[in-house]
């Protein structure tokens, strides 16, 4: 009888974990992380303002203490199912960047663009600051 007991218990167990284990492979089937991009992202505070249009980074140039720069960039999905974006930021900069959209869904085939603008602050001092940007792309869980 005890015996019967254990078998039966374990059975239980192993059912259980079969279950488990196909609903984690739907769940992150469903929901799994595409892609991440990295972007470094730089600003210089100074006397004065200044350009630099190089695309292998978000680079806000020059910027003086209590003003604003911005930089685009074109969010892209190239797969056929939508996909969420999250934009992480961090570094020194992080509290500085404000990001036009965040946490939002593109359609697959879509663009989008995104507009990063940082803001120096009135007591930030002359000198290179920089962070970096995370822009993941995950898969939406039933399309939502």
């Amino acid at each position: 009888m005890k015996t019967m007991k254990i078998t039966k218990f374990f059975l239980l167990l192993v059912f259980a974990v079969m279950i488990s284990t196909f609903l984690t492979y739907l769940f992150y089937n469903s929901y799994v992380i595409e892609n991440i991009i990295m972007l470094d992202m730089m600003v210089k505070v100074n006397d004065h303002f200044g350009l630099n249009a190089d695309g292998d980074a978000i680079k806000f140039g020059m910027v003086m203490p209590g003003t604003s720069s911005e930089r685009s960039i074109t969010v892209n999905n190239s797969a056929v199912y939508p996909l969420r974006v999250i934009i992480l930021k961090s570094g020194y900069i992080a509290d500085w960047v404000g990001v036009s959209e965040n946490n939002f869904i593109l359609e697959g085939g879509e663009d989008k663009d995104v507009v990063f603008e940082v803001f120096a602050p009135e007591d930030a001092a002359f000198g290179n600051y920089s962070g970096k940007a995370k822009i993941i792309f995950k898969r939406t869980l039933f399309n939502k």
